[in-house]
């Protein structure tokens, strides 16, 4: 198998020095570029020719914070993953960075052991959510339920029945192969429809479905 590519975005030498270390100890991991800021990170990806599957982006740097890198990132790189690693916990920095795209969100509090076991999730799903961030989402919701009506999904998506069921399927976490095993059909047949269904939603990655599908009473229970 190989290896995941990872790069680390982070004004602080001492901490990039500590999670190389930390992330070098995986055989199935690989550092392939670390950077002060996201204007020096744009920079390298530019001119390099293996680009990271996974990068982990801090948010406070200087020249270009991380959710500007974040944003410009999900533009022009949008297979590369994107693992926020930072010290912030606000609710309004996790949905706005989850609004951006982000595939994870991690706090700079969590272990060694839980960064890599994001980075290989992310890789395997397309996303990663701890119970901390799974807790401001939901509060989220709950705060957006509380002014408006509960929106009814057929009134603004329509999906196959085939659909509803990988749906259904991602949203208890299952990977792309387990869904074809589930679903009895190929891996390709199964990315095809997360991609429609990613259209039909108009979000841009299976965060954002999860979100928009949380949002619908009519998924609340698949």
């Amino acid at each position: 198998m190989d290896t995941i590519k990872v790069a680390i975005v982070d004004d602080q030498p001492l901490f990039r020095e500590g999670l190389t270390f930390i992330i070098q100890q995986h055989a199935d991991l690989e550092i392939v570029l670390e950077a002060e800021h996201g204007e020096d990170l744009l920079n390298q990806l530019s001119h390099t020719t293996v680009l990271p599957d996974v990068i982990l982006l801090d948010i406070k740097m200087p020249k270009m914070d991380g959710m500007e890198c974040a944003r410009i990132l999900k533009q022009n790189y949008s297979k590369v993953k994107v693992i926020t690693l930072t010290v912030y916990d606000q609710e309004d920095y996790v949905l706005h960075l989850l609004d951006l795209g982000v595939n994870g969100y991690l706090r700079k509090l969590t272990s060694g052991k839980d960064v890599c076991k994001a980075i290989r999730t992310v890789i395997d799903k397309g996303y990663y959510f701890d119970d901390f961030v799974t807790q401001i989402m939901l509060s989220g919701l709950k705060k957006k339920r509380s002014i408006a009506a509960k929106p009814k999904v057929d009134d603004e998506v329509s999906i196959t029945p085939r659909e509803r069921e990988v749906l259904a399927l991602i949203l208890k976490e299952y990977t792309t192969q387990e869904i074809a095993d589930q679903l009895f059909v190929s891996i390709r047949t199964v990315e095809t429809h997360r991609k429609n269904l990613l259209n039909k939603f108009g979000v841009k990655n299976v965060v954002g479905l999860v979100i928009k599908a949380l949002q619908m009473g009519e998924f609340s229970t698949v």
